[in-house]
């Protein structure tokens, strides 16, 4: 036994060692091709490292890095390096098979068994992974890339840029120092990814290891001979696809991990090592491999370089001449050369010498200049192209070429290419030619001059233009002769003057082209918007340059982590505050020039005006040494991160600018500071809906406290509402004293946002115009602005009334609704409208957003502010507080954006119901009760949305099984089986036949064998028959079994399903893009289509012909007890029923209705009902005495049931009056547990809309009918009575005949001396008698100033009844309304109601007054505004938030279905859609080409009609006082005879003229002042 089992083990030795040496043959069968045909030094440009003897004989792997070439050689190349591993496996093993054969004829084959099996696993290995390109499950290190995957090109996106630098070695060189910065990689790339992700790279440069071990030791590590001899570096780009179900950043994570070899050694220590990333959101072309950034056009290539950064560097020091001396000479190096740019937005024209190309025709020039195919047909490989072009400093082939193409014959060159017209332009071979010539030439001048004397005198730049003109000359036939194809364009002309020319310029662009330069001269001539990294092998080891210019860039700066993060998004250098510093050797890191240099921080380009940074990390950061060439030596060098990184920043335009230059006070401080929320922790959470969802009740609460007036003080939302309390009293207090004429196109308040925050937008705008009508408030859709004002040629709005002409937004009030403040329309009409107005405010989930830094920079560079003080506390920024939220479905960030304008249309209502002259210019239809009932409902809100949701506003979940959230969730549940069961029905089916056909007995026949028939029988045909329909049938006869298991509707069709919602607009508009993005990325199998309408409007129109059986349909019905909402609800019933009422096979849709009155539809199949957490409103009130009443008359009149003398009846009886007298509520779930305990009726009714209807009908009629005028109420204006008789009209007529007398009998009782005119003094004492409304004798001055339209000083009976007429709530004489209360500003005071129930007030004060029932009826009417508004800001969320709830059950069901039926193969995450685009940041539908443009444009408008009213004002102050000297000089020359009648009265005709001339004057100034403020009817 022990013999056997050490002849295993031995065998299974063998086996291994055979393994490990066929996987060597088969790796060294990758390296001898490479090596034979790219050279030792492309294969190995790390050296023969340790690592590399690793991964052949142990990892089994090989690998290099290989950009493509510029001809399809390389692609050959790529393919038998591929190729060639997997067929010498698979020929060694044929090989060692047919020797084993030989070996087994022989009686030996024992021997060869290890060998001949580790042969054959290492072919089939090798054939899966080089031939298939599967992945394989790794052995040690990993599975291996396909061999040759190298840098690819790219298209054009608008997507995301970011990136990091590691300043410091322990990010790599720690044991944990890999994995900490691999996590902020991908956290940075997580953030990115809400701009799109479909796509994504990184590139980082890696040294040479071998010359930059060597190079320190040819020339002294103190002299720093590192600094004189460029190194060798080599891109390493990692590129990913990601799929539809797939996480963009853990693919890109792992892909960097793998190609960058994450170790210990993958860096020198002095190295500074910078990732440079990009995700996409593709908009021209589909997501593949070759079309991701990083972008580059031409590949690797030898260049012939000096570098000039070092020898400047040393050649300004004596130490530094001795080291360049010790040096041969200075002859260039031959070093690999390429570029990689990242490139978010949009590239259109590009300008040579004044002439505009088209990127088209851009790319076509690259092709033949550059001498490369075009990688990619986008814009984005045209930037990269470019930088190739312009990129040239120290390398004078290089320049010879930049020279020709873009400064001496640019044009010509350009115009023939275009036509075609060029023969043959030279080879990058001849440039380098021509280059030779001005190394000679420089090599001569060295010896009598340094070179820094070169580089910074145009004089002796220009003799050395002159030498390289001579020894061209000598050469001109050779270099620029007919057959080098340049005799075209350097012709003769003057003598030497085109080659002076070119000379000139190739010298300028050698020394002065550095990165800096080729990006600023890129951006200065190309048209478009750009977010910008440019990278290059010349400058990655110690340079970066980033630029924005309509697309967002930040720099996130962590001095005592020796990391610098950038990116697009905001947000995304926020990376960095979690992280822990991996190592302990810290002391470098804690020197401080200050205390803001420990700080964390971010710099934001100024993406308006344009800028350009470029990061100089090199190591020698001594203050006289100039990262940048002479051409850019003026501009400021500003120290970071404690010195080791200098920025040198380019301003396109000074829009940044502060009178310190200091660069720290433009930087926003991360760490430290309460008002920037950290990235939050997603990787923690495993449902990120689910914890938005949990948090909306937190979120409500935060926001409530944040706006009471307890915290006023501290809170930045109140500083933003005063604000914008001083912006409308501007507003409004223009208005009042007439100082404007109000033009007809004039917009008040406008609201703008995209999709779902317009949606929100345009119900507040609603919900705002309804309480002041006289108030313009336009809610527009901000790509319908920018389609209007920010396009040269503007895109009508068809459908929508507005247009340039008709809309005026002259300092209009605008607020901006975007949560993540950092969508491109609502960002880029933040920046158009500055032009036209500076009221602009924002609605964001945070203070620290993109849309928040321009409004800042607004006030920053505001000409008008009066002082810094003033500036300091001008806030504009609304925030939520809910920060990022990375799931796409939107939930909290639609219930906090709702809350918060909730709060905000309560502040703007107390501000102007404060001033009686702004209630009256804005027409105000909403009272101070209104507002109270609206803020106690608002708190009360609290309460219900935390039964819901099922967690409490301290984030606790609630333990009760009764909370609304268990009904909801088993309606998901239910829903979720409808969609589930194709699915499960596939699965039953594949069980079945795999069953059944594998065991060769089906089911028929099974039970047909067991019965004993044989298969002889002739009725075993029939059997076979019947098993050959089950087989047909058997998917529905499995969806047939499971509807009976889960006892679901059998009528049901048997297809995918669709869900329609119905509701007001902004919740049906909001809930149906949350459900379509949770099934977004669903498998097709359990899919789901959604709809949405208004079942108040279209919702029968639009989707009652689609109704089929199986449909499923959810309504939200308002609350049909309060009498303003009934007919609301009974005409979403009625739509619900008719939907459900189109029936076939006796089956129709499923409906859920989900409201608060607690009484279900007959044709719903189910009914939620939401608990009232409110007080009752006077007429729910109203109803339960008419109930209660109507209960004790019956029982006091012995008018008893039956089923009250029954015994049942009276144990029933009992029972509810033992439960009502314990629990209260319990009786009905729906009744508020504020309900006034004076009013308990036994039995609580449940009546459905259409009786509720009938009810306040009867109710209203019963008022009308009596002979009680309903005019001393003030209500019997309403003329809209339900009746079409003559005597409801004879009676509407009465009633309005009646009101007009009962105000004529009011305006005699103010008129106390009889003369037909009220005097102010009247007016107010005989308004304070009647006790109206409770104000001030200042606000009655201001009343009765208003109401004199004709300036009389007295009001005649017309102007009396308008102004009754235009305020109801002024004319309801008869009801007294309690005192409101004022704080010491004159700000009326608004706590929430206190009371049992709405009215209960308001009836206290009129108590004991005759007629009550008529009381009662003006009560419950003069509530219909507050019932509007609860249905409008409180009852809708409500039923938003149930939704949503709902729907996220049903996606967690299906998403947790695939993930355990298939052990997580099928799992998907559907808090992401297939686009991954959280944030909108590309310009769609309306381009942003124009937009910059037409900034520009507006802006210098404003300034010239300024500049015009200025002078216009000026020289009416002159004229009115030249014509006041000219006056007093006739009064002067007038003798003593003036003093009688006579002279008295030309005096007084003299003041007369003066007076007049002086009126005229003012007409025509202010005229002017309207006339030079009016914008154009053009512009904004």
């Amino acid at each position: 036994m022990s013999d056997r089992s050490s002849a295993a083990a031995s065998w299974h030795g063998w086996a291994i060692l055979w393994y490990l040496v066929f996987g060597i043959v088969h790796e060294t069968a990758h390296w001898t091709v490479a090596v034979a045909c790219l050279g030792s030094s492309t294969v190995h440009p790390h050296g023969l490292s340790w690592k590399f003897w690793y991964d052949l004989f142990i990892g089994r792997q090989f690998g290099f890095h290989l950009s493509p070439e510029d001809d399809s050689d390389s692609t050959t190349t790529i393919h038998l390096i591929q190729h060639a591993g997997w067929i010498a496996s698979l020929l060694l093993a044929l090989w060692i098979e047919l020797y084993a054969q030989t070996k087994k004829r022989a009686g030996a084959s024992q021997a060869v068994g290890p060998v001949r099996w580790a042969a054959w696993v290492t072919a089939l290995e090798a054939v899966w992974t080089d031939l298939l390109h599967w992945p394989v499950i790794p052995f040690l290190l990993g599975p291996t890339e396909p061999l040759g995957a190298g840098p690819s090109v790219m298209l054009r996106f608008a997507c995301g840029n970011f990136g990091m630098i590691l300043l410091h070695h322990a990010w790599w060189t720690h044991e944990s120092g890999a994995e900490s910065a691999l996590n902020i990689l991908e956290k940075l790339v997580q953030v990115t990814m809400m701009r799109g992700a479909q796509s994504g790279g990184v590139v980082c440069f890696h040294p040479h290891k071998k010359f930059w071990s060597t190079q320190q030791n040819r020339h002294g590590a103190e002299a720093g001979g590192r600094d004189i001899l460029l190194p060798t570096l080599l891109g390493v780009r990692s590129r990913v696809v990601n799929g539809k179900r797939t996480d963009l950043s853990v693919l890109l994570r792992h892909k960097v991990s793998k190609d960058n070899h994450f170790t210990p050694s993958m860096f020198p220590k002095d190295f500074v090592p910078a990732f440079c990333g990009h995700t996409r959101f593709a908009t021209s072309s589909k997501a593949t491999l070759p079309d991701t950034h990083p972008q580059q056009w031409t590949p690797p290539s030898p260049r012939r370089v000096y570098n000039l950064s070092g020898l400047r560097q040393h050649s300004s020091s004596n130490e530094g001449s001795d080291i360049v001396s010790k040096i041969r000479s200075l002859d260039p190096q031959v070093v690999m050369v390429e570029n990689f740019i990242t490139h978010n937005g949009d590239f259109d024209f590009y300008r040579i010498h004044g002439q505009s190309f088209e990127v088209g025709q851009i790319q076509k020039l690259l092709e033949v200049v550059l001498d490369c195919p075009q990688p990619a047909a986008v814009d984005s490989c045209a930037v990269a192209g470019m930088i190739d072009l312009l990129r040239t400093q120290g390398c004078f082939g290089l320049s010879a070429r930049c020279a020709l193409c873009l400064n001496v014959s640019a044009v010509t060159i350009a115009s023939d290419i275009m036509e075609g017209g060029y023969r043959s332009f030279p080879s990058y071979r001849h440039f380098e030619t021509i280059g030779l010539v001005f190394e000679h030439v420089l090599q001569e001048m060295i010896k009598n001059t340094s070179l820094t004397s070169i580089d910074e005198s145009s004089n002796i730049r220009e003799s050395f233009a002159w030498r390289v003109v001579s020894k061209l000359e000598a050469r001109r036939e050779e270099l620029f002769g007919e057959s080098s194809g340049l005799s075209k364009y350097i012709h003769d002309g003057e003598v030497g003057s085109s080659i002076f020319a070119f000379c000139a310029a190739t010298i300028g662009a050698f020394f002065d082209n550095d990165l800096l330069a080729a990006t600023q001269t890129f951006l200065a001539n190309a048209s478009g918007s750009f977010g910008l990294c440019v990278t290059s092998s010349l400058d990655a080891h110690h340079q970066l340059c980033l630029a924005a210019r309509g697309q967002t860039m930040s720099l996130g700066l962590y001095p005592r982590k020796g990391l610098l993060l950038y990116g697009s998004e905001q947000a995304a250098v926020k990376a960095g505050l979690r992280a822990m510093f991996p190592g302990d050797d810290v002391q470098d890191l804690d020197h401080s020039l200050g205390d803001v240099d420990n700080d964390a921080l971010r710099l934001d380009l100024d993406d308006l005006g344009g800028e350009v940074v470029l990061l100089d990390f090199n190591r020698n950061q001594s203050s006289d040494r100039y990262p940048v060439s002479v051409l850019n030596r003026h501009l400021p060098r500003h120290k970071l991160m404690n010195g080791r990184v200098t920025a040198v920043v380019y301003q396109e335009s000074k829009a940044t600018k502060t009178p310190d230059p200091e660069i720290y006070h433009r930087m926003v401080r991360l760490s430290r500071n309460k008002f920037v929320k950290p990235l939050p922790d997603s990787d923690r959470c495993t449902d990120l809906i689910l914890k938005d969802i949990e948090d909306i009740p937190k979120v409500c609460s935060n926001i409530q406290d944040d706006w009471h007036s307890n915290h006023a003080a501290t809170s930045l939302n109140r500083l933003t509402a005063h604000t914008l309390a001083r912006a409308l009293r501007r507003l409004l207090d223009a208005r009042v004293k007439g100082k404007t004429e109000r033009s007809s196109r004039a917009v008040d308040i406008l609201l703008t946002g995209c999709e779902v925050s317009l949606w929100l937008a345009e119900q507040f705008a609603s919900d705002l115009q309804k309480a002041f009508p006289k108030l313009v408030i336009t809610a527009i859709s901000s790509n319908k602005l920018l389609g209007l004002y920010g396009q040269d040629v503007p895109v009508p709005a068809f459908g929508f009334p507005q247009s340039p002409k008709t809309l005026d937004l002259h300092d209009s009030i605008v607020i901006i609704v975007s949560h993540s403040g950092g969508s491109f329309a609502p960002l880029a009409c933040c920046n158009l409208l500055q032009s036209s107005t500076k009221e602009i405010f924002a609605v964001t989930s945070e203070w620290d957003t993109q849309i928040g830094k321009q409004l800042w920079a607004m006030d920053a560079s505001s000409e008008n502010v009066a002082d810094s003080n003033d500036q300091l506390f001008r806030s504009r920024i609304f925030s939520t507080g809910v920060g990022i939220r990375p799931a796409e479905p939107c939930s909290v960030s639609v219930v906090a954006t709702h809350q918060l304008l909730t709060n905000l249309f309560m502040y703007i209502s107390v501000l102007i119901l404060s001033d009686m002259r702004y209630r009256h210019t804005t027409g105000a239809t909403i009272s101070e009760q209104d507002l109270r009932i609206l803020e106690r409902c608002n708190r009360d809100n609290l309460d219900a949305l935390s039964e819901i949701v099922g967690v409490n506003t301290e984030g606790m979940r609630i333990q009760d099984k009764q909370v609304v959230e268990s009904e909801l969730r088993e309606a998901g549940d239910l829903w979720a089986d409808h969609i589930l069961e194709n699915a499960r029905a596939y699965i039953m089916t594949f069980i079945y036949i795999f069953t059944t056909v594998i065991s060769g007995h089906p089911l028929a026949f099974a039970i047909a064998r067991a019965a004993g028939l044989g298969k002889s029988n002739d009725w075993i045909y029939v059997v076979h028959a019947i098993d050959a329909s089950i087989y047909f049938w058997l998917p529905q006869i499995n969806i047939f079994l499971l509807r009976l298991i889960q006892r679901r509707n059998l009528r049901h069709r048997m297809v995918g399903r669709t869900v329609v919602i119905g509701d007001i607009p902004w919740v049906a508009q909001c809930a149906e893009a949350f459900l379509s993005k949770i099934f977004a990325v669903s498998y097709s199998i359990a899919g789901l289509n959604v709809m949405s309408g208004n079942p108040a409007d279209h919702f029968v129109h639009r989707h009652t012909h689609r109704v089929v059986r199986g449909s499923l349909v959810i309504c939200g019905r308002p609350d049909g007890r309060l009498s303003a909402l009934t007919s609301a609800e009974a005409s979403v019933c009625l739509s619900v029923n008719q939907a459900s009422s189109i029936q076939s096979l006796n089956g129709t849709c499923e409906s859920i209705t989900i409201g608060h009155n607690p009484f279900k539809l007959p044709l719903s199949a189910k009914a939620i009902f939401l608990k009232r957490k409110r007080p009752l409103f006077f007429c729910e009130r109203v109803l339960l005495e008419s109930d209660a009443d109507a209960e004790r008359k019956t029982l006091t009149t012995g008018q008893s049931s039956d089923f009250k003398e029954s015994a049942f009846g009276r144990m029933r009886s009992c029972l509810e009056r033992f439960l009502h007298k314990n629990s209260g509520e319990n009786v009905d779930s729906s009744l508020s547990y504020h309900r006034d305990s004076s009013v308990r009726p036994t039995l609580h009714r449940k009546h459905s809309a259409a009786v509720l209807l009938g009810k306040f009908r009867n109710f209203e009629e019963s008022n009308i009918n009596m002979n009680t005028s309903l005019d001393v109420i003030g209500v019997t204006k309403d003329k809209t009575d339900p009746g079409l008789s003559v005597d409801t009209i004879v009676q509407a007529a009465i009633k309005e005949r009646k009101w007009s007398d009962r105000v004529r009998n009011i305006f005699q009782s103010f008129d106390l001396d009889n003369d037909g005119l009220l005097s102010e003094a009247e007016f107010i004492q005989g308004w304070r008698q009647h006790h109206t409304v409770n104000f001030t004798y200042e606000e009655l001055q201001e009343l009765f100033q208003l109401t004199d339209k004709d300036g009389s000083g007295a009001l005649d009976y017309a102007e009396f009844h308008r102004l009754l007429l235009e305020s109801p709530d002024l004319s309801n004489a008869a009801v007294k309304v309690p005192p409101c209360h004022r704080d010491n500003r004159g700000l009326i005071e608004i706590e929430p109601s206190r009371e049992k129930y709405f009215g209960e007030l308001l009836r206290k004060y009129n108590v004991g007054r005759e007629l009550e029932k008529a009381l009662d009826f003006s009560l419950s009417r003069g509530q219909h505004q507050a019932m509007e508004l609860y249905e409008s800001r409180i009852g809708s969320l409500q039923r938003f938030v149930s939704m949503v709830v709902m729907f996220h059950q049903m996606g967690r069901r299906v998403e947790h279905f695939f993930e355990k039926i298939s052990c997580g193969l099928l799992a998907y995450r559907m808090d992401r859609t297939h686009s991954i685009m959280r944030i909108a940041t590309t310009a769609s539908p309306v381009s942003g080409a124009d937009i910059r443009q037409q900034i520009y444009q507006l802006r210098l408008l404003k300034r010239v009609k300024h500049s015009v009213h200025v002078i216009s004002m000026a020289w009416f102050r002159y004229k009115e006082a030249k014509n006041i000297r000219k006056l007093a000089g006739m009064l002067s020359s007038s003798t003593d005879a003036s003093l009688n009648n006579g002279g008295s009265a030309r005096r007084e005709q003299h003041m007369e003229n003066h007076d007049n001339e002086q009126n005229d004057s003012e007409v025509r100034v202010k005229t002017n002042e309207h006339k030079a403020d009016e914008p154009d009817q053009n512009t904004c």
